[in-house]
């Protein structure tokens, strides 16, 4: 076997022994406070499945993703374990690992971008304009690995973070309004797009994003079920071919549910799905979903 394919497997198992890690220190963490933190799954406001949620909280989650390409699939694992200190400042860890599925070709996988993020909520109250307000920051590191299109382009960015319960009918439950707006930029090219700029001898420009996203979520039977609808928008304002330069839309629907009784151990344990599509034919994406599952707990 090559040296290189060596150490590619020495990465992937260094990551699934430190995923396994991370969930046994948090359990470990977590089990003295379920007794505590038996109702958090579902009387924390309801959450997002796409757009960053603009509050704090301590959980653990563990993800699957699924994207569909032009030219294959690809789906990634991740586990990643949020932290709050002083009831402010959050700080996120997530390890993902992915698998590259081509339409021609055989199936690769590897650890993905490793993922550092803190979020600082600033303010705010119910009687005033904003329930939540919050300052985002975050890192993918570049540990994948771009030969086998599994990460190992990094990006960073910022996320100003929003959120407001409004009251449409007195029939309905409230709705949680969100609100997503992002800077982020790649930190190097993928091997594809390296590759194409020596050829064209084109500058080689990491591709750099504006978000915006907006989400509604509303929660019924005490929480327990938590249906969210969102409007995922991101214009590229760089890009290494002006071709992939502008904006794409996406829908997105999904949806909270918290099926465990308040008596069971189990009772902070959600779990939430979604799937988005394109509402524009930009770019090679063509839908995604994710599954997660939250096991949340007290401040």
């Amino acid at each position: 076997m090559p040296e290189g394919s060596d150490t590619r497997t020495r990465w992937l198992r260094v990551s699934l022994r430190s995923m396994l890690v991370l969930l046994a220190w948090a359990l470990i963490l977590v089990a003295p406070e379920t007794a505590r933190g038996r109702h958090r799954a579902r009387l924390d406001p309801a959450e997002a499945i796409f757009t960053q949620r603009p509050f704090v909280e301590k959980d653990l989650e563990i993800s699957v993703g699924w994207e569909k390409a032009s030219n294959g699939n690809l789906v990634e694992f991740a586990l990643a374990g949020i932290w709050v200190f002083w009831k402010r400042l959050e700080i996120e860890l997530e390890i993902p690992t992915g698998l590259q599925i081509p339409d021609d070709g055989p199936t690769s996988g590897d650890l993905s971008d490793v993922g550092f993020a803190t979020q600082l909520l600033l303010c705010c109250e119910p009687a005033q304009l904003l329930d939540y307000f919050s300052l985002r920051g975050e890192v993918a590191a570049p540990t994948g690995d771009r030969d086998k299109d599994v990460g190992g382009t990094g990006e960073f960015g910022f996320s100003v973070l929003a959120g407001r319960l409004v009251t449409v009918t007195e029939r309905l439950p409230d709705v949680f309004v969100q609100l997503q707006l992002s800077y982020f930029q790649a930190i190097r090219l993928s091997r594809d797009d390296e590759e194409l700029a020596r050829e064209l001898g084109l500058s080689e420009t990491p591709e750099k994003d504006f978000i915006w996203n907006i989400a509604f979520t509303q929660s019924y039977l005490d929480g327990r079920i938590r249906p969210a609808f969102e409007l995922l928008g991101t214009t590229i304002v760089d890009a290494l071919v002006s071709d992939d330069e502008g904006t794409i839309f996406e829908l997105g629907v999904g949806m909270w549910i918290a099926p465990f009784p308040d008596a069971s151990s189990l009772a902070p344990v959600s779990f939430g799905c979604g799937y988005r599509w394109p509402l524009t034919s930009r770019r090679d994406s063509f839908g995604a979903a994710a599954f997660m599952a939250e096991w949340a707990f007290d401040l």
